[in-house]
């Protein structure tokens, strides 16, 4: 989704900058010019060059980084999740800030140089713009980091949603991976899944896009961590139904207060799959049944293919 530029370190930044900028000037004196002039020009040439190499990379990051503004609210408030918007902000600031002050110092200099003949400014110069960059050393390392963070946002489709929640290890990316065949992570530990994984399934002409969201807990909503509140995100903004699942091995009373609670928060279509159905106790699926009956409702194994196609048909006549 996003077509992010290398982010230079400040360190690396200035080291690329002057060891360019000496390779400039190097060439310049070799010239067959008077040594006055040479001397002059290659002084020019260095400091050209030095803003030259860090306005062209703070450029890229100003021009390929979106502006929170910009983003779709989906993206939006996923980055308030995962980054602090202000930290995003203020990021993107501080290199506009760099970026302003290099341009102006060149300017100035290269002008001074010319006028009274003093190759001096050009050092000054080197001192200066090295300042300006360490200066926003923070800034740079911060945005290496949300750049981590932004590309693993997902891509999403113009499409048809299913949302995939549950309790942490219920067999939400089993199920995803069964129906889409999705090279998603699976493991048996709460919280494998820890973004917001999509796969996507044809039916006929048309084709739907499957959300495999974080494991959610039943905990109030200020208690959640970034985690669940990616799930929550792709529930609220993103689903056309919900498969719930529910793992009968597992503790059943908190997985049932967690789907009433999704129930009454969330005004949208919403079908339960019983997982495990071949491994399970019969006395313990027997149970959910009757505790979900006002739910429409399958019993699956996630790691059966025929369970999941049917569940995905009955989730498509469900979406309309």
């Amino acid at each position: 989704m996003f077509n992010l530029p290398y982010i230079p370190t400040a360190e690396n930044l200035i080291d690329k900058a002057f060891r360019r900028g000496s390779k400039d000037a190097k060439a310049v004196k070799s010239t067959r010019k008077p040594r006055r002039q040479r001397l002059q020009r290659a002084e020019e040439k260095r400091v050209a060059t030095i803003s030259k190499i860090i306005e062209s990379d703070l450029k890229a990051i100003i021009r390929n980084f979106p502006s929170y503004e910009q983003l779709p609210k989906f993206y939006q408030e996923l980055l308030d999740i995962r980054i602090d918007k202000n930290k995003y902000k203020k990021s993107l600031g501080a290199v506009q800030w760099c970026l302003t002050n290099i341009k102006d110092l060149e300017k100035d200099t290269i002008s001074r140089i010319r006028k009274e003949r003093d190759t001096g400014f050009a050092k000054e110069f080197s001192g200066r713009s090295a300042s300006f960059v360490k200066r926003i050393s923070n800034e740079l390392d911060e945005l290496i980091e949300i750049k981590r963070i932004l590309l693993s946002f997902p891509t999403l489709k113009e499409e048809p949603t299913i949302v995939v929640a549950g309790y942490p290890n219920a067999g939400k990316s089993t199920f995803v991976k069964t129906l889409t065949g999705s090279n998603v992570k699976i493991a048996s530990y709460p919280f494998t899944t820890q973004d917001i994984l999509i796969g996507h399934k044809r039916l006929k002409y048309e084709e739907y896009q499957i959300i495999d969201s974080p494991g959610l807990l039943d905990r109030p909503m200020e208690k959640r961590n970034w985690i669940e509140l990616q799930a929550i995100l792709a529930i609220k903004e993103l689903a056309d139904i919900m498969l719930f699942i529910i793992d009968p091995m597992s503790d059943i009373g908190p997985q049932l207060s967690l789907l009433n609670e999704i129930r009454e928060k969330f005004n949208l279509k919403l079908l339960v799959l019983i997982n495990k159905k071949d491994i399970a106790e019969r006395e313990r699926i027997d149970y959910i049944k009757n505790k979900i009956i006002e739910f429409q409702y399958i019993e699956i194994s996630a790691k059966i293919p025929e369970d999941c196609n049917s569940v995905f048909e009955t989730a498509t006549k469900m979406i309309g």
